[in-house]
């Protein structure tokens, strides 16, 4: 015979759903700006479906990660991911889960309070963990955009393309940027392209390596001198390999005017320095 509780959340769903609703708009932990339960609820409702088959049958274990629990977790896990994108605090999170909890504690067997008490801990662990790493995740994304709209690809003058590389841009970002430069080679007929790299957090970083090999290989290089700025020795040693390798011409500059000069002379530009 099993537990009273898989027959409540899978017979009398609404009811648990109910207290949880309830325990959830009386409580004072929601935090400044936390939305009512009925935009929770759709969440909540998948988590109590998830909870049912957890405790269906006669020997039910909700020790964390057993395979019975699997789709619990797995739920949770997207719960804490889409609060997270959906704007909510740790607060309302934490609120929400606490509240489930207590709604569900209601209606269990009391030979399963204690697991389900155990379990809920677990299952907010994981709602926190996933809340925060998609978090994280946006943030990074965001930056990675902002990096990746903001970077300088500029004409210099009407046939000289520069491009500013900063921060520690994704392999993404570096391939849109690069692409960026590349068009305006094209569209003017530059003889050369500017690219300062004294900006990058980390020019050994993996995805610049990875950005620069496809750069090389772009079949519009073999016409164009790549004039690099600020490149370290170890990286400037690495490039001029893999450019020669390409039979791409490269100079290499320590100061940017001193670039600027050089590229301007390619592209039958004078360049006057005052005294």
């Amino acid at each position: 015979m099993g537990y009273q509780l898989a027959s409540t959340l899978t017979q009398a769903r609404e009811t648990v759903l109910a207290s949880w609703a309830h325990r959830y708009e009386r409580g004072g932990k929601r935090g400044p700006g936390a939305r009512p339960a009925r935009q929770h609820a759709p969440i909540v409702s998948g988590l109590l479906e998830g909870l049912a088959v957890a405790v269906a049958g006669d020997a039910v274990d909700l020790r964390a990660g057993l395979p019975a629990l699997r789709d619990l977790e797995k739920a949770m896990v997207f719960a804490g991911a889409t609060w997270s994108a959906d704007g909510a605090s740790g607060f309302e999170v934490g609120a929400v889960i606490a509240a489930l909890r207590d709604a569900v504690l209601e209606h269990a067997d009391l030979e399963l309070a204690p697991a389900v008490t155990d379990l809920f801990e677990w299952l907010t662990i994981l709602a926190l963990d996933a809340y925060a790493t998609a978090g994280r995740r946006a943030v990074a994304e965001r930056a990675a955009e902002q990096l990746e709209a903001g970077t300088p690809v500029v004409l210099l003058t009407p046939d000289l393309p520069a491009v500013w590389l900063v921060g520690a841009p994704t392999e993404d970002a570096l391939d849109s940027i690069l692409a960026r430069a590349m068009l305006l080679v094209v569209r003017v007929g530059a003889p050369s392209l500017v690219l300062d790299v004294s900006g990058l957090a980390d020019a050994n970083a993996r995805a610049v390596t990875a950005a620069m090999a496809r750069l090389w290989e772009h079949r519009r290089m073999g016409q164009v001198e790549l004039v690099v700025v600020g490149a370290a020795t170890e990286v400037a040693d690495r490039w001029r390999r893999e450019a020669d390798a390409h039979k791409v011409a490269t100079s290499w500059f320590e100061r940017c005017d001193d670039a600027l000069a050089h590229a301007a002379r390619r592209a039958g530009i004078s360049i006057l320095r005052r005294s």
